[in-house]
């Protein structure tokens, strides 16, 4: 009985294994299948297009949730945006004041103590003392004055987003939410990649670094791509890159987004261009025309949000090849419901596309 029990066990223990091999090997076939129809999206665009908020927008929406620890990690980044962020207004009120006319009146902040506190800062630990400066700085005349002409300097668009809860980020016990974590800026280098599940279908997403030392790298993403989502901000017509602070970013966009739509490896990739920070943008053309980016000197109409928009709508329409089929979706990568009616709509673009260059119909799926 001894011999049988012992026959038995390590039957037993070899067919575990063996089971174990195989539900190992269909797991790493099924990943090999999901991986193969899962529908590649490649987020291109300049820097500071707003791209990795739409990434970081669609991981909340469809992604898994965000642990703790991924949370955590943005503590410094979100510390580091606030200090700099009053750093640059504070150092540009003073040059402002030197520099021009009725400055000293109009853009001197009268907060010499809050001001040597912010410049002192190693952007690493924002205390309780820095948050009160940083507070007291963002309600004086002259930093408000000097933020009105941002256009003129580099400053990320959060930035009046963490002034107006510094006291809170400052507070020992503060905790990033969704919120604050979207509206972080990092600069996006090498390849970033999100993988999610939306109604049964696979997707995976590709956000590539913007900035022109960065787009050396797409190239070996263009392969395979099922659909390119183009990121430019129309609120850039009136601002320069950060990398030169002479290049107007809208320019930018336009040749960077010409030099894609006639990339030959992508040529048969479906094309979707979001023209995104419509909420800036709106902000922006009550105080300057879109006539000063060059590229669109050309309009004669009026300065709504409306004629505007479709003006620039048209200028990027010019610039895909008459071959080519190019989606364009005015958005706010920062509204979660205005990027999850756009982006389901491109899913479903995408998923038609798919089934149209195999011959299939989604009628004849159903």
């Amino acid at each position: 009985m001894g011999l049988c029990a012992s026959g038995d066990a390590q039957g037993t223990a070899q067919e575990q294994e063996r089971d174990r091999k195989i539900n190992a090997g269909l797991r790493k076939q099924q990943k090999q299948v999901e991986n193969e129809d899962a529908k590649r999206m490649l987020l291109l665009g300049a820097g500071q297009s707003g791209k990795s908020t739409l990434f970081k927008q669609t991981q909340l929406l469809y992604g898994k949730k965000l642990a703790k620890e991924e949370m955590e990690s943005y503590i410094p980044i979100i510390i580091g945006n606030t200090i700099s962020s009053m750093q640059t207004l504070v150092e540009k009120s003073e040059e402002f004041a030197r520099e021009k006319k009725d400055g000293k009146e109009k853009y001197e902040h009268k907060c010499p103590k809050e001001a040597d506190i912010v410049k002192d800062s190693d952007r690493e630990s924002l205390d309780a003392e820095l948050g009160e400066a940083i507070a007291t700085l963002w309600k004086d005349p002259g930093i408000q004055a000097t933020f009105t002409e941002k256009h003129e300097f580099q400053l990320i668009d959060s930035a009046s987003y963490y002034f107006g809860k510094v006291r809170q980020i400052a507070d020992d016990k503060w905790f990033p939410d969704e919120e604050d974590v979207l509206r972080s800026r990092a600069r996006t280098t090498g390849i970033v990649t999100t993988e999610f599940v939306v109604q049964e279908h696979h997707f995976k997403m590709f956000d590539v670094g913007g900035q022109k030392s960065e787009r050396k790298k797409w190239v070996p993403f263009f392969e395979g791509v099922d659909c390119v989502l183009f990121v430019a901000a129309i609120s850039g017509y009136n601002k320069t890159l950060f990398e030169d602070g002479k290049t107007n970013r809208m320019e930018d966009a336009m040749d960077l987004f010409e030099k894609t739509v006639k990339e030959k490896m992508l040529e048969k990739s479906s094309l979707v261009l979001f023209l995104n920070k419509s909420d800036l943008f709106q902000e922006e053309i009550k105080r300057f025309p879109i006539t000063s980016c060059p590229r669109l000197a050309d309009y004669t109409g009026d300065h709504s949000y409306k004629d505007t928009t479709n003006f620039i709508k048209e200028k990027f329409e010019k610039l895909v090849p008459p071959t080519r089929d190019c989606t364009i979706h005015i958005t706010c990568a920062t509204d979660r419901h205005n990027i999850k009616v756009v982006f389901d709509s491109v899913r479903e673009h995408v998923l038609n596309e798919s089934l149209a260059a195999a011959g299939l119909t989604q009628t004849m799926m159903q």
